[in-house]
């Protein structure tokens, strides 16, 4: 599988892959630098919509992989429509990346513009998904029909360090549809996920409701428990006036079940 995917790359001749410090872009960005080398590049978009952590990420994938990287700074925010957060924010949003990634591309005369999207994200409601394709980003995974678990094997093989990272969308999927968005929140939400990393294992989310309510989806209900009292007085000191456990855990997207 990785041959087929490395020689159906080559043939684009250059590509950029827009590298987001996640598993799907990581994989992307190490094939395309197997078929292509120097005629590869990766694009990473800093943006406060996004944790710092996965930008540490994405610098250290391509310093990993050993190939160019190119930093965008992007403040999303800006944009009024959408800052006031509905149910199309990622189509904006999407828009948004796609022309500014689209930009660097065409600096370094490169016209193929990939992502890591794989199959299993059709599956969900992705709106973004609609402006990627609009903007004619190439999926080489979800052409080939590749899900999460064949990517992540890929990943092992490999040999990426990444390769068991848990997936991580950005921190505007923790505000419910509706309320506004805006730097501070978004901070409070990253500092909230941030300490609740240094006492639950495995994924979780802290999900922003109305009434500065916070949900914790986690799936160490156990290890959440355990330091609830903790977790209750970090969440309070960044702004949160209710704390509640979700019992439901973690599950990916689950904001979306409103409008779907």
């Amino acid at each position: 599988m990785i041959d087929t995917i490395i020689e159906t790359i080559a043939r684009k001749g250059k590509v950029a892959v827009m590298l987001s410090g996640g598993l799907d872009s990581a994989v992307l960005a190490r094939l395309a630098y197997e078929a292509l080398g120097e005629k590869a590049l990766a694009i990473t978009i800093e943006s406060p919509i996004v944790a710092f952590s996965e930008i540490e990420d994405a610098m250290k994938i391509a310093r990993e992989i050993g190939m160019a990287h190119e930093i965008i700074p992007m403040n999303e925010l800006d944009d009024r429509e959408f800052a006031t957060n509905q149910p199309n924010r990622c189509y904006i949003c999407r828009k948004l990346r796609n022309r500014a990634a689209r930009e660097v591309a065409n600096e370094f005369a490169i016209e193929t513009l990939a992502d890591g999207m794989n199959h299993d994200d059709l599956r969900d409601y992705r709106p973004g998904r609609v402006a990627a394709d609009e903007d004619k980003i190439w999926h080489p995974f979800v052409e080939m029909k590749l899900g999460k678990k064949v990517v992540r094997q890929m990943a092992r093989e490999l040999k990426l360090t990444v390769s068991d990272k848990h997936s991580e969308a950005c921190l505007c999927s923790r505000i419910a549809y509706g309320i506004n968005m805006n730097q501070d929140l978004l901070a409070r939400v990253e500092k909230a996920e941030t300490f609740l990393k240094t006492v639950c294992e495995g994924p979780l989310r802290v999900r922003c409701l109305p009434h500065d309510l916070a949900m914790i989806e986690a799936a160490d209900h156990e290890g959440a428990m355990r330091a609830k009292d903790k977790i209750v007085s970090a969440l309070r000191d960044y702004g949160f006036a209710f704390v509640c456990l979700d019992l439901e855990g973690f599950v990916s997207g689950k904001l979306n079940r409103i409008i779907t």
